[in-house]
C-alpha cells in the first residue's frame, strides 16, 4: 500500500533511505531467480516515460516474464539461471490502464492487477474516502469494470484485493467472508473469467492471520503477500511473497532489491 508522503517523518526517512540505497545500488546487479515486483502508482500523472525508461534499463539485466508463468515456476520450486521479473500492481488506479498496461505490452509482457470491487464501483464520496483515509494517496481514480474487462481480454490478469482494502488480521469470520470470498464472486461476475489470485492488503505478515489465510487459500488457488521478500514464501510456504517497488524509484534501488538470492 502506498504510504502517506505528506508527513515530515516520512520525508526525512525517505531522504536517508534513498541515500543508503543509492550507495548500495551502485554495486548491485540483479541475480538469478524469479522476482515479482509489486507497484501501485505513478508519481506524476502526465506521462508514461518514467515507466518506459525503467523497463528499458531493467531489460538490459533481466528477462520479463508473464505473471502466471512466474507463479507456476515458483510453485514448482524452480531455480532459473537468469534473473526473471514479473509485475503486479495493487489497488486498481487508473494509471494501470492508461500507463502500465500499454508500456508492458511494448515489452511483450503482462501484469496482475489486484483490485477492490467497491472502489471499482465507488461513487465520488467512496473514492475520496478510499484515497484519503485508506490508501493515503491523493487524487486517484479507479479503473472501472469496462477497463478491467478490456485488460483481461488483452491477456492481463485481474486478481482480488478484498472488497474494501480491508486489513485481514481479523477474527470476525463474517467480515472476512465478505471481504475475501465475496471479492472473488464480484470480480468473476464482471470479468466473466475465474479469479484465482488473491493479494491481501498492506502485505506484511502481521497484517493477516492464520484464520484469514486459511479462508483465502480455500477460496483462491494462489495467495500473495508483500513481505519477507528475500524468501519466496511466507505463512509456512503457503503464501507467495512479492517485493514492493514504485515505477518512479531509481533503477539503482530496484537493482539492489533484485540483487538478493531468494530462498525457498
Amino acid at each position: 500500500m502506498p504510504t502517506n508522503t505528506d508527513t515530515t517523518y516520512f520525508k526525512v526517512r525517505s531522504f536517508f533511505r534513498a541515500q543508503i540505497l543509492n550507495l548500495l545500488g551502485m554495486y548491485s546487479k540483479p541475480v538469478s531467480g524469479i522476482h515479482i515486483l509489486n507497484g501501485h502508482r505513478i508519481k506524476n500523472e502526465v506521462e508514461p516515460e518514467t515507466f518506459r525508461s525503467l523497463l528499458s534499463e531493467l531489460s538490459k539485466e533481466v528477462k520479463f516474464i508473464r505473471f502466471e508463468d512466474a507463479v507456476e515456476m515458483i510453485e514448482r520450486h524452480e531455480n532459473p539461471k537468469d534473473p526473471l521479473v514479473a509485475f503486479s500492481f495493487d489497488d486498481g488506479f487508473m494509471e494501470c490502464y492508461e500507463v502500465f498496461a500499454p508500456v508492458l505490452e511494448e515489452f511483450g509482457t503482462n501484469a496482475m492487477f489486484f483490485v477492490n470491487p467497491n472502489y471499482v464501483d465507488g461513487d465520488e464520496a467512496y473514492i475520496m474516502d478510499f484515497n484519503e483515509n485508506i490508501v493515503l494517496t491523493h487524487n486517484k481514480r479507479p479503473m472501472r469494470w469496462q477497463h478491467l474487462k478490456e485488460l483481461s481480454n488483452k491477456g492481463f490478469l485481474i486478481g482480488a484485493h478484498t472488497m474494501n482494502h480491508f486489513m485481514i488480521n481479523s477474527t470476525d469470520k463474517e467480515k472476512l467472508t465478505y471481504e475475501i470470498v465475496n471479492c472473488k464472486s464480484a470480480i468473476e461476475q464482471h470479468i466473466e473469467k475465474p479469479c484465482e489470485y488473491f493479494a491481501f492488503p498492506y502485505g506484511k505478515s502481521s497484517e493477516a492471520n492464520e484464520v484469514s489465510i486459511d479462508l483465502a487459500l480455500s477460496t483462491y488457488s494462489h495467495v500473495f503477500a508483500q513481505s519477507e521478500w528475500k524468501r519466496y514464501y511466507s505463512f509456512n510456504e503457503r503464501v507467495i511473497n512479492r517485493r514492493q517497488f514504485e515505477v518512479f524509484w531509481p533503477i539503482k534501488h530496484i537493482n539492489y532489491f533484485l540483487s538478493y538470492k531468494k530462498r525457498y
